[in-house]
């Protein structure tokens, strides 16, 4: 939602009285020229526009003066006043001649009375005399960017805020009147608690503020009171934040108002109310993300890459699935087996790059948390678990997924895959230009080598079952509600050198558009489990365990015996390891 921002400065101002004699400066943005629009010949009509609601403190007092902010000069220049900007008869016009760079100051030849009634559109039609003449500010703001380009007729705008000012004098200026800004709507994270919706209160009146109160509502209930004992001065703004709860599933509204200002009603209640939605979804639909990364071996900036996977793991945990995938080099996946990702590593145009849930792309460490938040934030009706173990063998991990959805869907295509990666693979020499730049840091790759194995590669794309498109998992019609299972075997590929550190991912896949609309990584569980007694006399230093059921949770082969080292990789992306001694 966009924030609408009106900024008021007062020059002149006789605090005290009701009919207090002022200057006020009505304008949009930062109020600076940032910078130029247009081109050298170019016939522009600009305009701002301040809906009623906005000048209706300012009733029974006069608009005397118009500024003009410009980059460049301009010649055959027309002031207009307008209802709204797309009327075809103004309602004031006045010839100006020319404009120069900088600030230019027109005196109306007859002040413009203001009703507080109607909207109020300022603007001026003008010959640029340079290019990027026309001046803005850089702060966006809709209402105070409306261009009409006259060779084309069409609007258009500069994507920031013209720098159009105007002042307005009299005195029958606003006591005790305070406004509002606009409240945005928010989605709830699925494990929030609460939700903190920020706005802006201003003060508009010619008189010093010196305590407000706020009230604020969930629907209509729960009211709470904000009392804001501190000052606010002749046009000052507070940064206001009230928390609101956000673990009941569904649409909700927020309402903020102004209930107080000095103790009095404020003079105008029709800029005192701001509302905003808050969308709790259900945790059952959590959508979580899948990130296919395209590195290789020889790709001396994709240590950037491992860096974003490992800093959204941290940051994301449990909700944002990593995959690495290289290609080109002896870590890529077999081209020639059925479980290939060749399809991933030929569409992607560069490395590093990644592709979010198979829709988005950009780059693993640069975009990555905007790609995720845009995943997160869209609308999800398919809940998607998974449950993995290892077979008697540890040839193979036998998985079952389970999937519903919260409304019926009649023609349902999904398939489902799978994909194994493992951590902590070591013994490879990673391109690293990283080392050129050593006077930047970069998490520590600029002190390494320029070929470098001091590193581990984790969610190494080892293979995709059955293969990168899937298999089809779902019945022709799902109805809304009911779980359907799929169960699957996925063999161990022949490129993994440690089960310990093996992680398997469920995909679930939209068959007509081919993006992953949900997806679950786990370790796989141990088949079975065994009572082995208690170990008696360990070995010094390593900790002895009394069944193998106190390794539920790790990936460790049942079959192993004796020394067990458990793995785990540290925060700089270091092997921690824990000896293990099972009788």
């Amino acid at each position: 939602m966009t924030t609408r921002r009106l900024t008021f400065l007062l020059f002149l101002l006789l605090a005290g009285f009701i009919n207090a004699a002022a200057q006020v400066l009505l304008y949009y943005g930062g109020g600076n020229i940032d910078n130029g629009y247009g081109t050298n010949g170019q016939i522009l009509t600009s305009y701002v526009l301040f809906p009623s609601a906005y000048v209706k403190p300012y009733a029974g007092n006069q608009i005397t003066k118009v500024r003009i902010g410009m980059k460049g000069a301009a010649k055959n220049v027309t002031l207009y006043i307008k209802e709204n900007q797309r009327d075809s008869k103004p309602l004031y016009t006045q010839s100006v001649g020319t404009l120069s760079e900088g600030w230019n100051e027109v005196v109306l030849d007859k002040p413009f009375g203001i009703t507080g009634k109607k909207n109020i559109a300022v603007g001026f039609k003008a010959t640029l005399q340079a290019d990027a003449a026309l001046g803005y500010a850089k702060e966006k703001v809709s209402d105070g960017d409306f261009i009409f380009v006259n060779q084309t007729s069409k609007w258009t705008s500069t994507g920031g805020t013209l720098c159009l000012q105007t002042m307005v004098e009299g005195d029958q200026m606003p006591q005790n009147e305070l406004a509002i800004g606009k409240l945005a709507d928010q989605t709830a994270p699925y494990d929030a608690q609460t939700m903190t919706f920020t706005t802006t209160v201003r003060n508009m009146g010619a008189n010093a503020v010196a305590s407000y109160t706020l009230k604020c509502t969930i629907d209509d209930t729960d009211e709470q009171t904000l009392q804001m004992d501190h000052g606010l001065d002749l046009n000052a703004t507070d940064t206001v934040a009230v928390s609101v709860p956000s673990t009941v599933v569904g649409t909700h509204t927020v309402k903020l108002w102004i209930d107080q200002v000095n103790d009095a009603a404020d003079s105008n209640p029709q800029n005192n109310t701001a509302e905003a939605r808050l969308i709790v979804k259900d945790p059952r639909f959590a959508r979580r993300v899948v990130c296919e990364e395209n590195t290789g071996l020889w790709c001396g900036w994709c240590p950037r890459g491992m860096v974003g996977l490992e800093l959204m793991k941290e940051r994301h945990p449990g909700t944002f699935i990593a995959v690495s995938v290289h290609g080109g080099d002896e870590l890529e996946v077999n081209r020639d087996a059925d479980y290939n990702y060749a399809p991933f590593t030929d569409s992607q145009k560069g490395a590093p790059s990644c592709m979010v849930n198979r829709k988005l792309s950009g780059d693993p460490y640069f975009d990555i948390e905007n790609l995720y938040r845009m995943e997160t934030m869209a609308e999800n009706h398919l809940a998607y678990t998974m449950e993995a173990r290892w077979n008697s063998d540890s040839t193979a991990i036998e998985t079952t997924s389970h999937f519903f959805s919260d409304v019926d869907i009649a023609d349902a295509q999904y398939n489902v895959a799978f994909i194994v990666t493992e951590d902590s693979v070591t013994g490879y020499a990673q391109t690293n230009y990283y080392q050129q730049t050593p006077d930047q840091e970069f998490y520590g790759w600029e002190k390494k080598e320029v070929h470098t194995t001091d590193c581990y590669f984790n969610d190494l794309a080892r293979g995709i079952f059955p293969s990168y498109s899937g298999t089809p998992c779902s019945p022709a019609s799902m109805t809304a509600e009911t779980v359907y299972d799929y169960s699957y075997d996925v063999p161990l590929p022949p490129t993994v050198t440690d089960r310990l550190q093996v992680n398997v991912i469920g995909v679930l896949i939209d068959h007509r558009t081919g993006y992953i609309v949900n997806g679950f990584c786990l370790k796989p569980a141990i088949s079975q489990w065994e009572e082995l007694g208690i170990c008696p006399a360990a070995p010094e230093g390593q900790t002895p365990v009394h069944s193998l059921c106190d390794l539920q949770g790790r990936t460790v082969d049942k079959a192993r015996r004796g020394l067990l080292i458990e793995r785990t990789t540290g925060a700089d992306g270091h092997i921690v390891t824990r000896k293990i001694f099972v009788r």
